[in-house]
């Protein structure tokens, strides 16, 4: 049974030679090098830019993803320590403008691939550089707004970690002026794509009764924190992914539950460790999750492969 498969038809050539077939316990798949498919989950390795423009209009019902934060992540050199290379990564600097102008593009591409109603929900957190916090969500906002998306909801995923250096502060200097919280939250903004037709500015308006049953959300916890638009969720600790900052599964298993249905194609343009991905395997959901760096992405599909090993194990 095929599991995994590749395809890139844009970039693939007619060749006489077969490409390489690598064959692994109930799975075969072919070497290529820029599109990977395996169970409902697709993905790409690239700039995501490129493969936004190739899709067809209105494919997906949601995208979640969680793009860089400014300069808040060196990735070539966190790569290079993953390789061994350094022992470090450092910070380096990044041009505003071109940071701005490089996700507008982005989004504005993925606007066009969001079914009317559908939605874009983006993990994004303000960061520190040289002394100033720079307020991102907020300025990604008017960015979003700007496209032509709506904005719909601020959810804030609040991290239970231990107090910081920042905090302690105001210990040192129990004085008016000296207060720095520990930096404990991050933003998970909603935006939605509007639709000329008011009545089906939702992901609701074509679903069965049988259909919606079938997705109706268990609601045995809600009314405690999940209610809230304060979300308290574990990050993910340095031991339990190479990626530098992913969101946690519970993260992206919440919002696929509440913005998508079972079927539904979805799709992460900043896929990085392919925690969206998996959460929409694992929720009976289609994904996309587009990745450019190469060491990522073979990360990803390793975890999405021993995903699939594990569900036909508990299949027997």
């Amino acid at each position: 049974m095929k599991i995994l498969k590749t395809k890139n038809k844009s970039l693939t050539r007619i060749s006489k030679k077969k490409p390489p077939v690598v064959k692994e316990t109930e799975a075969e798949y072919i070497v290529m090098t820029n599109e990977f498919e395996i169970g409902g989950s697709t993905l790409m390795r690239g700039d995501c830019l490129d493969f936004l423009n190739a899709f067809v209009p209105d494919k997906f019902v949601l995208a979640f993803t969680s793009p860089p934060y400014l300069n808040a992540i060196n990735y070539e050199e966190h790569i290079e320590k993953i390789k061994g290379v350094r022992a470090k990564w450092e910070r380096e600097n990044i041009s505003y403008s071109e940071y701005k102008l490089f996700l507008i593009e982005r989004f504005n591409a993925l606007f066009r691939v969001i079914r009317p109603g559908g939605y874009n929900v983006v993990n994004i957190s303000p960061i520190a550089w040289n002394g100033t916090r720079v307020p991102l969500p907020f300025q990604f906002v008017t960015w979003m707004e700007e496209i032509g998306w709506k904005f719909k909801e601020d959810i804030i995923w609040e991290k239970p970690i231990a107090k910081d250096k920042r905090s302690g502060v105001l210990m040192q200097h129990p004085y008016p002026g000296y207060y720095y919280p520990s930096l404990v939250a991050e933003y998970v903004l909603v935006f939605q794509k509007p639709c000329d037709q008011k009545n089906k500015e939702n992901i609701y308006w074509n679903r069965s009764h049988k259909e919606k049953i079938a997705n109706q959300i268990n609601l045995t916890n809600y009314q405690g924190e999940m209610s809230k638009n304060v979300w308290k969720i574990r990050p993910l600790s340095p031991q339990e992914n190479i990626h530098p900052c992913p969101f946690p599964l519970e993260l992206a298993e919440r919002v696929i539950q509440f913005y998508s249905y079972k079927g539904d194609e979805i799709i992460d343009i900043f896929t990085g460790s392919g925690q969206t991905n998996i959460a929409a395997e694992r929720l009976g959901r289609k994904s996309v999750g587009i990745e450019i760096r190469e060491e990522y992405i073979t990360y990803a599909l390793d975890r999405m492969k021993a995903l699939a090993g594990q569900e036909r194990l508990f299949a027997k």
